[in-house]
């Protein structure tokens, strides 16, 4: 990872350009959301007084799981950020600006590289309908089903008895959770 510490002490460093090709490694060594991609960063340094500015383009696809069925989903990538830095007495992220210690006076772009291309992503990430994992698919449904109180196949054979002695609800012929005709006695009691 030496190779995206950028020595901002360099004289000739206003007007460089830097290209890296990012590949598994990295998303390795960073460990966050995105799990393998290949992408393509190009970083212009361009100086204004005490300021060094990195334009940072990236382009590629990164695997990330999907929302809804968690199998991998490539997603292409697009992105053009800017980061200013100057030198100072100690770090600091002043939003538009982050503060290197002149001590040190190396910046690591790693971390700031991964950064733009996770916020580029969008907010939700899933397959387009019909194209998640249907085994996934099918045991979310299973139960969700179960969640909201239906029941499948298996469970309704063996509860059919109990939902013939179960009240009903006041629009269908379905069964009402015991505790809502409960509920529901209790709140004509009241209006009463």
């Amino acid at each position: 990872m030496d190779t995206y510490k950028i020595d901002l002490l360099s004289s000739g460093l206003g007007g460089k350009t830097f290209e890296y090709e990012i590949g598994d490694d990295f998303f390795a060594h960073i460990d966050g959301l995105i799990q393998r991609g290949t992408i393509h960063t190009t970083v212009v340094c361009l100086r204004a007084g005490s300021i060094n500015k990195f334009q940072i383009h990236s382009v590629g696809t990164v695997i990330v799981p999907c929302d809804r069925c968690l199998s991998d989903l490539e997603l292409r990538i697009e992105t053009t950020d800017e980061l200013n830095v100057k030198l100072g007495d100690e770090y600091a992220d002043e939003g538009e600006c982050v503060i290197v210690p002149e001590t040190e006076g190396y910046l690591d772009l790693a971390q700031f590289i991964y950064e733009f291309i996770v916020l580029s992503m969008p907010l939700t990430c899933s397959h387009e309908p019909g194209k998640c994992d249907e085994t996934m698919m099918h045991e979310l449904s299973r139960h969700q089903a179960t969640r909201s109180g239906e029941e499948d196949a298996e469970q309704e054979d063996s509860t059919d008895s109990e939902a013939d002695n179960a009240p009903m609800g006041e629009d269908s012929d379905e069964p009402v959770d015991n505790r809502w005709a409960a509920l529901k006695q209790f709140k004509e009691q009241l209006n009463k």
